[in-house]
């Protein structure tokens, strides 16, 4: 009986491990990523076309050989090179058998270590990447069950509370599809 009770608490103890559990919240470590106040389209409108290329973002055109080693990393995963190197443009993949794989973001984008992806540079601080390392890639390969970011909204609703971000509200685009 105890190895059952074991076991079960084992299981239920990952299960729960990848829903609601992030520290930051998502919408909460998006903001600190981003370092500043989301920007509002107007101010992304004037941004935009006046980017200078080596100025307001890396211009990183060919992955310099930066000796890295998967054996650096705590877990497989995807990696920001945050150096001055890599400023972000530069990101690496370590797969579950130890491979390196290396990658560049296009023009404009820098690898946002929270989501995984190429984001704009605007969303994402370089220098504040290196504390995210851990945020997803914990979540990687741990079955069907573990979701790579909880869904803050969705978690507020579910303990009767508001989310501790301003983030859209699904309810509400929901109401006025319906209504239109």
């Amino acid at each position: 009986m105890q190895v059952f009770v074991m076991v079960l608490s084992a299981v239920l103890g990952v299960a729960c491990a990848g829903n609601g559990d992030q520290v930051p919240k998502v919408w909460d470590a998006l903001a600190k990523l981003r370092g500043k106040g989301a920007l509002t389209a107007e101010q992304i409108q004037n941004l935009y076309p006046n980017a200078v290329a080596g100025q307001d973002f890396p211009n990183i055109l060919v992955i310099p050989d930066r000796g890295i080693d998967c054996g650096a990393f705590k877990q497989p995963g995807f990696y920001a090179d945050s150096s001055d190197v890599g400023k972000c443009q530069i990101f690496d993949r370590c797969d579950v058998n130890g491979n390196l794989t290396s990658y560049i973001c296009p023009a404009m984008t820098l690898f946002n270590q929270i989501t995984l992806v190429c984001d704009w540079w605007f969303n994402v601080d370089c220098s504040q990447s290196k504390q995210f390392t851990e945020y997803s890639n914990s979540r990687l390969y741990q079955g069907q069950e573990v979701h790579l970011l909880d869904d803050q909204l969705e978690i507020a609703e579910v303990a009767g509370g508001a989310a501790s971000a301003a983030a859209p509200s699904l309810s509400s685009k929901k109401k006025k599809n319906s209504a239109g």
